[in-house]
């Protein structure tokens, strides 16, 4: 698939979940949102710019504490959220642009602060990505990245970016946290440090955020219950009453320009 197909069946796929992306609590995470910022450290004079930024949740927190962000994103649906909640939150240091991430329209050097969150496991070149998050990030600034990440083993991660893929086709492959770090260290990242942690999902709940058709939906039910004895996935997936569950592992990704 051509990058120019995936971009836009990344669009489509976050216009049609624009709502109910935005409104998720779970993808909202606001507790551990802030937890990432205190972990970048931003200062009052820095200005900050969050690619993929969706409907704003982590360029409105750093807005609270910095000088200026700028938000950049592909989907003009996803923009119009992000500038309802800017409005609600009466934030006035904050702008929302439409862009790419694999060609940022801004002069080397132009912020303090990049960061990404939940985004590159939708990116066909995340290297690319990262490149050009530390093109437009001073000398001595911060390259922060927040994603899903999947097993160090790769039969698990197969199954794991399979079953993300048949949940939403515009996912296109997480990453183990190591591949991360070696990325950020290929693009020039200096006193690279990283922060897992788990977050508890449930199936349907996972299923109602990208709207999957009901026959997806029930191949990956299947899929999960087959990978119950062995761990298949290596989400942690279980059982509770009939529900079922399982476990989305974060990392965070800092680095030093």
């Amino acid at each position: 698939m051509s990058s120019h197909t995936h971009k836009e069946r990344t669009r489509h796929a976050f216009t049609t979940q624009a709502d109910s992306y935005a409104n998720s609590v779970i993808v909202a995470a606001e507790e551990s949102r802030r937890r990432f910022v205190e972990c970048v450290a931003p200062r009052a004079a820095d200005r900050v710019l969050d690619v993929a930024t969706g409907p704003g949740f982590l360029a409105l927190l750093f807005a609270e504490q910095v000088l200026e962000v700028v938000g950049i994103d592909l989907t003009p649906a996803m923009l119009a959220r992000a500038e309802a909640n800017r409005v609600q939150r009466g934030l006035a240091n904050v702008s929302f642009n439409e862009g790419d991430a694999e060609a940022l329209p801004f002069p080397d050097a132009s912020f303090d602060i990049a960061t990404c969150g939940s985004a590159f496991h939708h990116f066909s070149d995340p290297r690319r990505v990262l490149h050009e998050m530390v093109r437009v990030t001073k000398r001595g600034g911060v390259v922060a990245l927040s994603d899903i990440i999947t097993s160090e083993h790769a039969d698990q991660a197969i199954v794991h970016n399979r079953l993300e893929h048949w949940r939403d086709p515009s996912h296109v492959r997480s990453l183990p946290v190591s591949e991360l770090v070696a990325l950020c260290g290929q693009a020039g990242l200096r006193d690279i440090r990283t922060t897992t942690y788990g977050t508890p999902r449930e199936l349907e709940e996972w299923f109602a955020i990208s709207k999957t058709p009901p026959e997806m939906a029930e191949r990956v039910r299947a899929a999960f219950m087959a990978s119950l004895p062995n761990d298949g996935t290596g989400l942690k997936v279980h059982l509770q009453g009939e529900r079922i569950c399982f476990t989305h592992t974060f990392a965070w990704v800092v680095g030093v320009r």
